[in-house]
């Protein structure tokens, strides 16, 4: 009988802890969510990267280029990219996972919002 119970006892310990572990993964999990302000700064580092080019004509008085920020309806964040060139990149961000997507909108040329093929991970271009 004792057998029995000191079994029973480390299988209700073993399930305590597992159950334990479980809600604190989920917890941190949940607890790290990408805010606007780190999606504008990592994907400026994307572009600053990825497009060297960016970075100077950025602050040149001859081309206007800007950033926006904002939450849509899906909950996704989006941050519109304005290049110099005209063209306006959307890079639309999952604030849970950091997964991104691009559209790409050109006036004149591309008069509709398409998806480009470029994907990647907003966590992955966060600044130091």
């Amino acid at each position: 009988m004792k057998t029995r119970l000191k079994l029973f006892i480390l299988a209700f310990i073993c399930l305590l802890l597992t159950a334990c572990s479980s809600a604190e993964s989920e917890a941190s999990e949940g607890a790290y969510v990408v805010t606007e302000d780190q999606a504008v700064a990592a994907i400026k580092n994307y572009c600053y990267i990825n497009f060297p080019e960016v970075k100077e004509k950025e602050g040149s008085d001859d081309y206007t280029v800007y950033w926006d920020v904002s939450t849509n309806e899906d909950n996704e964040i989006v941050v519109l990219f304005r290049s110099y060139t005209g063209a306006e990149m959307r890079y639309y961000i999952n604030p849970a996972s950091g997964e991104t997507y691009v559209t790409e909108l050109v006036p004149g040329i591309i008069d509709e919002e398409q998806r480009t093929e470029e994907s990647f991970n907003v966590k992955d271009y966060f600044p130091d």
